[in-house]
């Protein structure tokens, strides 16, 4: 699923559950909306019972605010009069559509990530009023979702090395001269050592390597470590993981690529390279400076087409 797939489940998840209270709350402020005092207290009492939320406010339908900037302590009449027509949010809720939640965005005063709820308010048929919450991203009841990215992505580099990717030329570095024993290794590494992600760097002769047991911290090996059969010395054996998405014949098959990628041309040629075998996906990183991310089966089924 893309992330733009996710972003908008989760936002149908949040409308989901905000709508119908915001809801009764707008048609309580068409009561008190000629009356700044009563409709400040009401806003403020039912900021109460939304502890995520940072601020609520109400606009008229012109744009202008009616009410003080109400939080969960106090009502801040400074900004009562302050015309927010031109807020992304403006214009958005209505009548026919009365709830409307915004996109994340950065609060220019808590500098944390908040997304604003505008609900209409309506009297008879006719939108007199938004009523306005800033909600803070962080206490929000999100869905707990599983993000898998597997399409394909290409990244463009820095255009100034893209530019001068003919004015240079490889160098064979120390990696490249011991490169199908760096390739013996890894396969080790990650078939019965319990790496599960390694990532490859050939230009700089050294290596970066992730364990199931110490997920979080990450080993860095200099070439010497990974031409070395002690290496092994330092990670006991492991079973494969049964949740690993890529056999031990993918991850020979991938390496045989990395090393064609490599050598492929004297102008345009793989950097890094690195596998996860838990999440299926493969980095590449050129000398063009431009990046690749892409499943292992992708990366197999097509390596004739994109990268021969």
């Amino acid at each position: 699923m893309q992330i733009s797939e996710l972003i908008n489940k989760q936002k149908d998840f949040l409308s989901y559950k905000l709508e119908a209270g915001f809801k009764q709350l707008a048609q309580q402020c068409v009561q008190t909306i000629d009356n700044t005092t009563k409709l400040n207290a009401l806003l403020l009492m039912h900021m109460q019972e939304y502890q995520y939320a940072n601020l609520v406010y109400v606009l008229d339908h012109t744009g202008v605010q009616l009410s003080a900037n109400v939080n969960n302590v106090q009502a801040l009449n400074e900004y009562q009069g302050q015309d927010l027509s031109a807020r992304p949010f403006f214009n958005r809720a209505d009548v026919k559509q009365p709830f409307y939640l915004s996109d994340a965005y950065i609060s220019g005063v808590t500098l944390k990530p908040c997304i604003s709820a505008v609900h209409a308010i309506v009297e008879n048929d006719v939108l007199i009023g938004l009523l306005v919450f800033d909600l803070i991203l962080e206490e929000l009841p999100l869905l707990d979702q599983k993000i898998e990215l597997n399409n394909f992505s290409q990244i463009k580099g820095d255009p100034e090395i893209r530019a001068n990717l003919f004015n240079q030329n490889r160098v064979q570095s120390a990696m490249d001269q011991s490169v199908d024993t760096v390739h013996t290794i890894a396969t080790e590494l990650l078939c019965e050592l319990g790496v599960f992600h390694i990532k490859l760097h050939y230009a700089s002769s050294r290596a970066t390597v992730w364990t199931y047991d110490d997920p979080y911290n990450y080993r860095i090996h200099v070439l010497d470590d990974i031409i070395s059969p002690n290496i092994f010395l330092l990670y006991p054996k492991k079973s494969y993981p049964l949740a690993a998405k890529v056999s031990h014949k993918q991850i020979k098959q991938v390496l045989v690529h990395f090393h064609a990628m490599r050598f492929m041309d004297e102008n345009l040629y793989l950097k890094t390279g690195s596998l996860n075998i838990m999440n299926g996906m493969i980095g590449l990183s050129f000398s063009c400076d431009g990046n690749h991310y892409l499943s292992v089966e992708e990366f197999l089924d097509n390596f004739d087409k994109i990268y021969a």
